[in-house]
């Protein structure tokens, strides 16, 4: 079975995009499992934020909503692997949670609860397919 999200190590590397501050979260436990049939599909969960300050980074506030947010989604999506988050990208206003995932009709129940007590959110969400992983492959490669 895939590692937990809130057991697994994370690294993280930055970057630039548009001379602001770009961070992305990843993790490298995933590599043997690139390509894993049971997760053919990429859920991106955009976040949109105002930036207030020099470096497009989110406000302490913002990190806390983010991460309430996060906790929410992982909480329910990783015991049962409906979900692998594999890697968060933050820069210039534009936070991106991406997840592989097996059913996306499944999951869609499992985030509008998850998120049910939250007042509403200025995100959206994206599926791709990416049976290869091809996403966290360019990030590894990037990263090392």
């Amino acid at each position: 079975m895939i590692p937990s999200a809130e057991t697994s190590a994370w690294n993280i590397a930055e970057g630039e995009n548009d001379g602001k501050l770009r961070l992305i979260r990843y993790r490298p436990d995933l590599e043997p499992y690139i390509g894993s049939s049971d997760y053919s599909k990429r859920l991106v969960i955009i976040w949109d934020y105002e930036i207030t300050n020099n470096s497009g980074m989110p406000s302490e506030q913002q990190s806390e909503e983010m991460k309430n947010f996060e906790d929410a989604l992982v909480g329910t999506l990783d015991p049962e692997r409906l979900a692998i988050l594999a890697f968060v990208l933050t820069s210039n206003g534009c936070r991106e949670w991406h997840y592989y995932v097996s059913d996306i009709e499944q999951i869609g129940p499992k985030i509008n609860s998850a998120l049910s007590t939250f007042p509403k959110l200025p995100i959206h969400l994206q599926v791709e397919d990416d049976p290869e992983w091809e996403q966290i492959s360019m990030l590894y490669n990037m990263c090392e």
